[in-house]
């Protein structure tokens, strides 16, 4: 019974609809963070920064970092899931094998590979920044890395725009519907 819930909540998780809501909500936090990001290499270009705001910086673009890596995982092993979900003995259920779902496995894969690389450079930065000066002195250079961070930030707003693209037209095209 445990076993039966369990698989359907990975099918109701990695369905088109959660998928689309979630690749949605990554898209929608992202606005408010590409803004502070913005605002905050504003201010780095004209005035010193200090460093709880340097941290706080740090601290957001870690987090979406992470969040990207999550993301992108859980999108790249969608057809592992679902294969663990359907799989009833050693058969997998035919559903599993259809043009429709070979699709949208691999358009996750892609975009979730793309999210999982955008978000561990990112995570690099960070951490490039955190190092101690003794092995890598990025005094003033903050400035730099985190102008990286903020067009890795436009580049998963992207991949995830491609995601969104290439999943909601599967409701559209005939391909699709008929699987």
């Amino acid at each position: 019974m445990i076993t039966n819930l369990l698989n359907r909540l990975f099918l109701l998780l990695t369905s088109r609809p959660v998928l689309i809501g979630f690749a949605l909500a990554m898209v929608i936090g992202a606005v408010p963070i590409i803004n502070a990001q913005w605002h905050f290499l504003q201010g780095f270009w004209n005035t010193p920064v200090t460093d709880e705001v340097l941290e706080e910086m740090e601290s957001i673009i870690d987090g979406v970092g992470g969040i990207l890596v999550a993301g992108g995982v859980f999108l790249e092993e969608r057809e592992t899931l679902r294969k663990m979900a359907h799989r009833v003995g050693e058969k997998v259920a035919s559903e599993e094998v259809s043009h429709t779902q070979e699709y949208l496995n691999e358009i996750a894969h892609q975009n979730g590979m793309g999210l999982l690389l955008v978000g561990l450079f990112m995570e690099i930065g960070t951490l490039l920044v955190k190092m101690p000066s003794k092995l890598l002195d990025t005094n003033q250079n903050e400035k730099y890395i985190f102008a990286v961070c903020l067009l890795l930030t436009g580049v998963s707003l992207f991949i995830l725009a491609d995601f969104l693209k290439d999943y909601i037209k599967t409701y559209f095209q005939a391909e699709f519907k008929q699987h």
